[in-house]
């Protein structure tokens, strides 16, 4: 009897110190926007389709922090139109894949001048093993880093 209790003990302290060493390996990313300028005075954010919290706080976080205005005249639009996250099971785990499409358009009356910028962007994470909801939650939330990264590096190519 006293070997199966420290069989039990000891593997059930296994357990415990694998969990704890897995949560160690899924860390949130930290966002490193690109900034960019467009030479118009003003610019508006516009989201024609619903956001996760986290996505719409990355989004109006970049759009306010990073992108700039440096004209005399004109307006810029960012359009946010459409966005897609989907869960999907996969081998021994979970995977999640996001989307989202943007326009951006940019109206400068005193030159007469139109320009429209439109782009799609994806970003997919995985996770498998044996993990936690919150770990799967990281992982979300690091796709959605992600995403919000992949914009603004795909815009700024753009332009």
């Amino acid at each position: 009897m006293d070997k199966l209790l420290k069989v039990v003990l000891v593997s059930l302290g296994l357990f415990v110190g694998g969990c704890n060493a897995n949560e160690t390996f899924v860390d949130t990313l930290k966002p490193e926007f690109e900034t960019m300028s467009f030479n118009v005075v003003q610019k508006q954010l516009v989201i024609e389709h619903e956001l996760p919290n986290y996505v719409q706080n990355l989004l109006s976080s970049w759009f306010d922090q990073r992108i700039k205005v440096d004209g005399f005249d004109g307006d810029m639009n960012f359009i946010v139109t459409d966005f897609n996250q989907k869960i999907s099971s996969i081998d021994n785990g979970k995977r999640v894949d996001i989307s989202l499409s943007f326009k951006v358009l940019l109206n400068i009356p005193s030159l007469s001048q139109t320009k429209l910028i439109e782009g799609s962007i994806s970003s997919y994470g995985t996770l498998t093993g044996n993990f936690s909801l919150n770990e799967f939650d990281t992982i979300i939330q690091n796709t959605q880093v992600d995403l919000i990264i992949r914009l603004s590096k795909d815009l700024k190519s753009k332009i």
